[in-house]
């Protein structure tokens, strides 16, 4: 397995944000221009948040929110968890990538340089993982 760090998966793929005062409609759209799941809030050089698919669907428009005159900070996930662009590859699985979040904003050094999909994650290190929690589980029942 080649790929050990955040920066590996992440590459140079741009960071997608938009402002916490930007309506839903326009994160909707920018959401399907680049066919993402989800969406890094940034208010000034601050990461305010992140805005998913299932915010904008259960937080917003199955409460009959207007999608063009909802702000994002309404809805968004305010001050979500995050990883270093550093962070090994388990690190990011064992901040619940997969469990709790299906996106987790990469920092360096401050400001947020990329999202992380859970997708992006290869399938081996989930494997791996998912064996090592259950073989963990396992000898905390039984004793071990």
């Amino acid at each position: 397995m080649a790929t050990a760090t955040i920066r590996d998966l992440l590459g140079n793929r741009p960071v997608l944000s938009l402002a916490p005062t930007a309506s839903l409609r326009a994160a909707a759209k920018l959401m399907a221009e680049h066919q993402v799941g989800a969406l890094a809030v940034i208010d000034g050089a601050r990461l305010a948040g992140i805005l998913s698919e299932p915010d904008i669907v259960f937080r917003a428009l199955a409460r009959d929110h207007d999608a063009d005159a909802t702000q994002v900070a309404e809805v968004m996930t305010a001050d979500p968890v995050t990883v270093d662009l550093g962070d090994a590859i388990s690190d990011v699985l064992v901040a619940k990538l997969g469990d709790a979040f299906r996106h987790l904003p990469v920092m360096e050094a401050g400001p947020v340089v990329g999202l992380l999909s859970y997708r992006d994650v290869p399938a081996q290190y989930v494997m791996m993982f998912e064996h090592f929690r259950e073989m963990s589980t396992s000898r905390a029942d039984d004793g071990a």
